[in-house]
Formats: structure tokens, sequence, C-alpha cells
């Protein structure tokens, strides 16, 4: 699975060069991949000529918004990568997605699973999109402190290890960011949620998803969001 931390960083390489860029050719391998429009040809012509004015991340979603008040929602699948190229790179076998800009270079995405999507909706519609409200913690939000974070896990009462992979409370760990958080806050995953010191919350919490997610969050500053 591409989990939260990657999309963060893609999001993050991309964002600068993307930003006023306008889709030109679009291209998409399988009909799959754009599975929520009628076909292939419709989901060009709504990108056809969009200019991305900005781009941002909801859980391990990416959102190209457009103008016209249009949002490209691209998910990256299990093994998914979002690349910008040079207009004439060559394509790959598992690139699913290709999309050059009027003014050079283009977006590849690589899909070896094939099990990434794209779509584009208006952007009032973005809320009613069951994969943006999960309703877990987002750590890489500006909402995001350490003592919504202690709330949540006196609430919960589930152990630890099953806890952090629990897209309801969490987003995008998965098995090995889970166990490297409970491993370097040295807590058990058999410990229950509800037994933690304010101690332990601030460490699991502070030190070792602000070390995970690369020190930062999507308006910078830190992981924590205060005291």
């Amino acid at each position: 699975m591409t989990y939260l931390p990657e999309v963060e960083v893609i999001r993050k390489e991309l964002e600068k060069d993307v930003q006023g860029k306008r889709f030109k050719d679009v291209s998409v391998k399988s009909a799959n991949a754009v599975a929520r429009h009628r076909n292939r040809p419709e989901f060009y012509k709504l990108l056809d000529g969009r200019k991305i004015e900005s781009l941002t991340r909801r859980g391990r979603l990416l959102l190209f918004e457009l103008d016209e008040e249009q949002t490209l929602v691209v998910a990256l699948g299990s093994r998914g990568a979002l690349t910008r190229e040079s207009a004439n790179a060559e394509v790959g076998p598992d690139t699913q997605f290709t999309a050059s800009f009027t003014t050079g270079g283009a977006l590849h995405l690589i899909d070896p699973a094939r099990d990434g999507e794209l779509f584009v909706v208006p952007s009032a519609e973005l809320e009613t999109i069951p994969e943006l409200s999960t309703g877990g913690i987002d750590a890489l939000a500006d909402t995001f402190t350490w003592h919504a974070f202690a709330q949540e896990l006196m609430l919960r009462q589930q152990v630890l290890g099953l806890l952090l992979r629990d897209e309801t409370f969490i987003l995008g760990l998965g098995d090995l960011y889970a166990d490297e958080i409970l491993w370097s806050a040295g807590l058990a995953p058999a410990r229950p949620s509800n037994s933690l010191t304010s101690q332990e919350v601030r460490r699991a919490e502070r030190g070792d998803f602000e070390g995970l997610y690369g020190g930062g969050k999507q308006g910078g500053g830190g992981v924590t969001g205060g005291d």
C-alpha cells in the first residue's frame, strides 16, 4: 500500500512543478482507472485545457484543484507513484496515465498493481465522496494536536497494535509505520490505548510521528499542533 507518508512526499515534490500548468494531451491505458466516468473520452474532455490551481492532499488522495471549480482526484493504489516527466519521456508498461502540459512537461501515474484511480468531480461535491470522509486523524493536518490524539486513545480502549492500523482512528500508517511508531516510543503492541500516561502519548505523537512523516505538515512547522 502507498501510505500517507509517501503520498505527502509526492505532493510536496509535485506541488511547485504543476501549479499554474494547463493539461493538454491526456491518455489512460485502462478504462478501469477512470471507472467513475462513462468512458475515457469523457474523462479526457473534463481535463482538456484545465489549469491546475493547486495540489493538496486529503488522507491518501491527491487533489488537483482546477479552474472552473473542478477537482482531479488521484488515488495511487497499493504501489502507485505520480511523477513529473519531460513531455517526450518514455512511457513504461506500468504507466497507466499520462498528461502533458501546454508549457511542456508531463505527469505519469505508474501503477504496477493497476489498482489506482483517477476521476474529476465538481469541487463542491468533494465532501460527498466516501474516501474523503473516513473520520480518521490526519497526522499532517494543522488541526492535529497531542491533546486530540490522547483523547482518542482514551476513548477507543483498544490495543495499540490494532488501533494504529485502524483507518477510522488514524489515516495511512499500515503495518510498517505502526510498528515503527510503537518500537520508537517503547510501547508494546498489546498495550491498551487508554492506559498510556501523558508522557507516553506525547512521546508517541510528537517524536515518532514527526520522524516518520518528515518533520512537517502541509502548512509547515512540526507535526504537532502545539501544547
